[in-house]
């Protein structure tokens, strides 16, 4: 059976860091480092390893609680979109009690840079936003959120 790679970023009160760390799902975590070329490169290892899909999750100020579910990265080849089903993700998360919403901006730092080096060569990569520590009311539920969306999306689909 192929695992999903479920990585965030490191940071002490990062959020997504935190986040990696406490689901249950079974999946392949993978902290990564603040380092565009050495994140980009674990992604890189962990795919090699064929993944169902590998999901990644960074902080975005902007929100709170709820999940930005990015559709396309950046990159110097032009705009890179993933395979997954965007939709179906925003729908699954809002069905089971988190809200979420589809975004066409997976900012201009270490989330873009490495989402968009995942899908160069793995489509079925999917970047996550979540916000801020302070701006989650309840992290049990982002959690739950995220161990239900692990065990239950059915990525087969895609």
């Amino acid at each position: 059976m192929r695992s999903v790679v479920f990585a965030g970023f490191d940071g002490e009160d990062n959020p997504a860091r935190l986040l990696v760390e406490r689901v249950s799902a079974p999946c392949r975590k993978v902290i990564l480092p603040n380092d565009n070329a050495l994140s980009a490169a674990l992604m890189r290892d962990e795919i090699a390893r064929s993944p169902l899909t590998a999901i990644m999750t960074g902080q975005k100020p902007s929100i709170r609680s709820k999940i930005a579910v990015e559709r396309f990265a950046r990159a110097d080849c032009g705009i890179l979109e993933t395979d997954v089903d965007c939709g179906r993700v925003v729908r699954f998360f809002r069905e089971n009690g988190y809200d979420a919403y589809k975004s066409s901006g997976a900012g201009n730092s270490y989330c873009n840079a490495v989402y968009a080096e995942v899908l160069k060569i793995f489509p079925r990569g999917l970047f996550l936003h979540i916000p801020l520590l302070k701006n989650i009311s309840d992290f049990g539920e982002l959690v739950k959120a995220f161990d239900k969306f692990i065990r239950q999306f059915d990525f087969e689909q895609e």
